[in-house]
């Protein structure tokens, strides 16, 4: 190039400059809590209509709860972040879709303060917890309220009552009934059901003799409700935990957003189906004896694969997919990589099928999450990425 050459320059104007590759939109905690809280929003729709004003009086009284104990503990503190009260709304409304709609107004009062106080608070807030907050929470009346958080029964609204329904008394829903074809009188407005779960995770009653796909169809025929009832959340649960569907397009929209992963997700499911396939079940003999029976997932009766159907019960009974795909991608309290997310839903999905089927555990999805936040120090030191241009020197001596 010669000296006397000239280097044309851009026209004024020309430039442009963009967000830099890594930019994935506004960063910060209250976009993020605005995020989780649209994903939360759709399964509390779906609650208000399976549940009616009981999904409105417990996520009212955990959000406000929630709130409290967080702008008293700023003030206390002499501390102004209006982010930290934006995650607390988020603490609020997924810990009251983890609950019943029956429970009394002290459950999710104490709750919801386990859930700031240990979660949030003391651990030096957003951002420097181990544990899912929502969970501490959860596990906190699990242990505390057994009885409220865990019925017999399950209540939900009956056909034609939906969303105004009151869930105050109802009729008892038979094993071999359908929530959308049961006989119900006008004046019946909520039926009365055992969520799957609860069956999954008991005994099953059977004689000597039976084969496992005997057993296994008696189960999937005579007991739990029909499968597809379990997708829509007619049979019953939680408030975020009944619709299957609704939680599926919540994490479809985190999915979206970048803030859950989708090694976690197909570990998780895959780890669960092959150990749901594999593990015993408990089975309660007619001398009261117990035995266990291996493989149910590989059971079939008369041409029918029966143990498919067992495993898919598995998957969308409890609170496995809205611990998956809902609380499970907390960027607080979740590795580093998609390698580490990966054994993350590894760890959920073998822990939470191990306390259902092997120790009959209630809330297993939720103790499954708190073990799976404990091990993420070492998932994120064992699948950190490696440098480039680094290289490791064998010392001479």
């Amino acid at each position: 190039m010669s000296d006397n050459q000239v280097i044309p320059l851009p026209e004024p104007g020309s430039l442009r400059s963009g967000a830099s590759p890594y930019w994935r939109g506004v960063p910060g905690v209250v976009p993020i809590a605005a995020t989780f809280l649209l994903a939360a929003s759709i399964v509390i729709i779906s609650g208000l209509i399976l549940f009616g004003w009981n999904t409105l009086r417990v996520l009212a009284i955990s959000v406000a709860v929630a709130l409290l104990v967080e702008s008293t503990f700023s003030l206390l503190t002499r501390r102004t972040r209006s982010w930290s009260e934006a995650y607390a709304l988020l603490v609020g409304v997924l810990f009251a879709c983890t609950l019943p709609p029956t429970v009394n107004w002290h459950v999710p009062v104490v709750g919801a303060a386990f859930a700031i106080m240990l979660g949030q608070v003391l651990p030096g807030g957003v951002g420097n917890y181990i544990w899912h907050p929502v969970v501490l929470g959860r596990i906190a009346v699990q242990i505390l309220f057994h009885d409220q958080v865990t019925p017999k029964w399950s209540s939900v609204l009956a056909p034609g009552h939906l969303l105004w329904g009151n869930l105050d008394g109802g009729q008892e829903l038979s094993t071999l009934g359908s929530w959308g074809s049961y006989p119900v009188s006008q004046d019946v407005q909520t039926l009365l059901s055992v969520p799957p779960a609860e069956h999954l995770r008991l005994p099953i009653i059977t004689e000597s003799g039976v084969s496992n796909g005997e057993m296994i169809a008696g189960l999937v025929r005579d007991i739990l409700p029909p499968w597809p009832d379990t997708l829509f959340g007619v049979v019953g649960g939680g408030i975020g935990e009944a619709c299957v569907i609704a939680v599926i397009v919540a994490g479809l929209l985190l999915l979206w957003r970048g803030f859950l992963r989708w090694p976690m997700v197909v570990a998780a499911i895959v780890s669960a189906v092959v150990l749901t396939a594999m593990l015993p079940v408990r089975i309660l003999l007619a001398d009261g004896t117990m035995a266990t029976r291996w493989f149910p997932g590989l059971a079939g009766w008369e041409g029918l694969p029966v143990g498919l159907v067992y495993v898919c019960y598995h998957l969308t009974a409890g609170e496995f997919l809205l611990v998956l795909l809902l609380l499970a991608p907390d960027p607080s309290s979740s590795p580093l990589t998609s390698r580490g997310h990966a054994w993350f839903g590894f760890i959920i999905g073998v822990v939470t099928i191990m306390l259902r089927v092997l120790m009959g555990m209630p809330a297993s999805g939720y103790w499954a999450l708190i073990i799976a936040n404990t091990m993420v120090g070492v998932i994120n030191r064992t699948t950190k990425r490696r440098i480039f241009g680094t290289w490791r020197v064998k010392p001479v001596y």
